[in-house]
């Protein structure tokens, strides 16, 4: 660990010291997270961890958002269900379709994510990647820092595991059927959302259906001006079959599929222009199949789960200038099996993956670039093992190895590699209000198809003067190393409060090889040569730094206060790394009145000025403002009108004209969000 991470720790050992003098009263942090009278710290389960555990028991950094918390927001994509949580932020511009998600400054495929236990993973070029609409999420949990060890590669950031509604989220217990319909209008874009679902339990079966539909317009920025091509139209559905087979066996089917289209440009991030970033029409699909199986029979040693999907992601795009198309289409087969097996006080868990990616473009038109015709062949297997050293002290080992060969049967070429993936974790109760852990973790992300090989022209300066790309089989993967100390704080009845809950995280992230696409040329003297493009391993860098996440409840009152802070630099020439997101300060102050059946809140998000961008490229010193920006949100269950409910949500609330670091586009200026929600 370098000086400055040492430094860091010695910093929050103090300000925890602080806080231990200023508050008298602890309760163990296990306990009060799953106690009623400690305030509404209820037991959350996560499964991003492939452990299922209760979130206060778990050494990584996660954050975990339920679905009460998603409808408050009412998020027009996955990643904005995020968007409150330190050293967390929203990627890819205004557009809703084309959102990622930036974790600790590692974005786009270095960061996984996941969808029910199965994982997604299409990545190419400028297009969407995060396809589940959110009007389906029962929750989001998202992991901080390196999860290669569970989930292989793409894992250098973290994790985002998106988990689908369930008919226990809708039914009272012994409720056989019922169901809900939504209706939601955005004046901002005159954006309409509709949702619907049934679902039923006839004996040991259950199941679900449910649809939405999305239709908008062009989001208006701050300053009152339109973004072109900002408007949607998107429709989808989800179909769920539970079958509990024995008191020992449960079955489970989910079929999802999604149908978006509209007119945006090339890369939905940018502004459109006629020379480079051409407007399109593009119509994606999506469709999802996922078949799950778990044995939980009597025995300690047996607790089995077993997981087979199939994705398919197709989109086909039209240039509206001149017509050319262009298809792009990617099936993925995957199956994983593990089993968790205990021993006295030992927990181990062992299990297989195992996926193909069928990758296949076409690209309309002369001078294109054509990608390759590939197949990517993965297996792996992992562990991860819990062992007790003492009272208060506990062990965590885990350790993944990848095996994966890429073939791109257009070029009769084959790229073939391994990696291995260790984690360890030192977990100390310190006190019965106090844990800390201290972690290390590697993970990796291989070459993807096009950048490995891609071949045809990048761009033509004129016809017959064309940069052309160039294949790189010899791509090394991208490889990460992270150092982590994470600190848990609970305590009851304390300072006025039914609880306060604090949390905070140092890291120091080593990612080498680190894969970019390089421009070589154009040259016009002293002889003409159009150049190439080609992708190569570059920066060996270092990110580190730390979030901070407090909560305190009061009775009606909820005060969340989140801060995170990343620093990023080349190892060699020490500049500042793109993509690294300015300090920002998170905070959301909540009331419920209980006799009017209301909650009534307040998001404000401030976002220091982002003037780390010493780098060679960055010839034009651009810097990136600070911005404060307030967000106002209610929900109102009228007790004359059972199973009806109310959200408003006022963005942006003074109408600012601002931008996130590294973004080129403006964000959307105040929106005005209403919906109602009958359940029935």
């Amino acid at each position: 660990m370098s000086a400055i991470a040492g430094k860091k720790l010695l910093g929050l050992a103090g300000v925890l010291g602080a806080g231990v003098v200023v508050i008298a009263t602890p309760v163990r942090a296990q306990e009060a997270a799953g106690n009623p009278s400690a305030g509404r710290l209820e037991t959350v389960i996560v499964t991003a961890t492939r452990l299922e555990m209760p979130l206060s028991e778990v050494s990584r950094s996660i954050a975990v958002i339920g679905r009460q918390e998603i409808e408050t927001i009412q998020p027009q994509s996955v990643p904005q269900t995020l968007a409150y949580q330190p050293n967390i932020t929203v990627a890819g511009g205004p557009r809703p379709s084309v959102q990622s998600v930036n974790i600790r400054g590692l974005a786009g495929g270095k960061v996984l994510q996941t969808v029910d236990g199965a994982r997604q993973s299409f990545e190419s070029g400028h297009r969407p990647s995060y396809f589940l609409d959110p009007e389906l999420l029962r929750s989001v949990e998202a992991v901080r820092g390196p999860a290669s060890s569970l989930w292989g590669s793409g894992a250098l950031g973290g994790v985002v595991a998106q988990n689908t509604i369930k008919v226990d989220d809708v039914l009272a217990p012994q409720q056989r059927i019922g169901g809900f319909l939504k209706t939601g209008y955005n004046a901002n874009d005159d954006g309409s959302t509709s949702t619907g679902a049934v679902l039923g339990r006839a004996g040991s079966l259950g199941w679900l259906l449910s649809g939405y539909y999305r239709d908008s317009s062009d989001i208006e920025m701050g300053n009152g001006e339109k973004l072109h091509g900002s408007g949607s139209h998107s429709h989808g559905g989800m179909g769920k079959l539970g079958w509990q087979l024995s008191d020992a066996q449960e079955l489970e089917f989910i079929y999802r599929r999604a149908e978006w289209d509209g007119n945006v440009p090339a890369n939905a991030a940018a502004e459109a222009n006629d020379s480079s970033n051409f407007m399109i029409d593009r119509n994606q699909t999506t469709d999802n199949y996922n078949l799950g199986y778990r044995l939980n029979g009597d025995s300690d040693l047996i607790d089995l789960q077993a997981r087979a999907y199939y994705n398919r992601v197709d989109l086909d795009e039209t240039r509206r200038s001149d017509g050319r198309s262009d298809n792009t289409r990617q099936d993925v087969y995957g199956f994983n099996l593990s089993n968790l097996s205990r021993w006295s006080h030992v927990t181990l868990l062992y299990g297989v993956d195992a996926y193909r990616e069928e990758y296949d473009a076409r690209r309309g038109g002369s001078d294109r670039p054509e990608p390759p015709d590939a197949r990517t062949d993965v297996w792996s297997a992992y562990t991860v093992a819990e062992i007790p050293l003492a009272a208060a002290w506990n062990l965590e080992l885990g350790m993944r190895y990848d095996d994966y060969q890429t073939h791109a049967r257009n070029l009769g070429n084959q790229t073939s590699d391994s990696a291995t993936s260790p984690s360890a974790a030192l977990v100390w109760d310190a006190a019965q209000w106090l844990q800390l852990s201290l972690r290390y973790d590697e993970a990796f992300r291989a070459p993807g198809a096009e950048e490995l090989y891609s071949t045809g022209y990048h761009f033509c300066i004129y016809p017959g003067f064309c940069n052309a790309f160039a294949p790189n089989p010899d791509l090394k993967p991208e490889q990460a190393a992270n150092t982590e100390l994470n600190a848990k704080l609970v305590f009851e009845r304390v300072a006025g409060a039914d609880a306060i809950h604090l949390e905070a995280s140092i890291f120091e992230n080593r990612v080498n090889n680190f894969i970019e696409q390089v421009v070589v040329g154009p040259f016009f003297y002293p002889e003409m040569d159009a150049g190439y493009t080609t992708w190569v391993n570059v920066d060996d860098a270092t990110l580190e730094g730390g979030e901070v996440s407090l909560a305190y409840l009061r009775g009606g009152l909820a005060l969340k206060l989140g801060y995170g802070q990343v620093r990023g630099s080349d190892d060699h020439s020490n500049e500042d790394l793109t993509n690294v997101p300015a300090d920002t300060l998170k905070a959301d102050l909540a009331y419920t009145f209980d006799s009017l059946g209301l909650l009534a809140g307040v998001r404000y998000t401030y976002a220091a000025s982002q003037n780390r961008t010493d780098y060679a490229e960055n010839e034009a010193a651009t810097n990136y403002d600070s911005y404060g920006v307030a967000d106002l949100y209610a929900s109102w269950t009228p007790a004359a009108l059972t199973g009806l409910r109310f959200e408003l949500n006022v963005n942006n609330l003074t109408d600012k004209y601002y931008r996130q670091a590294w973004e080129q586009l403006y964000q959307p200026g105040r929106e005005l969000v209403l919906s109602a929600r009958y359940q029935f």
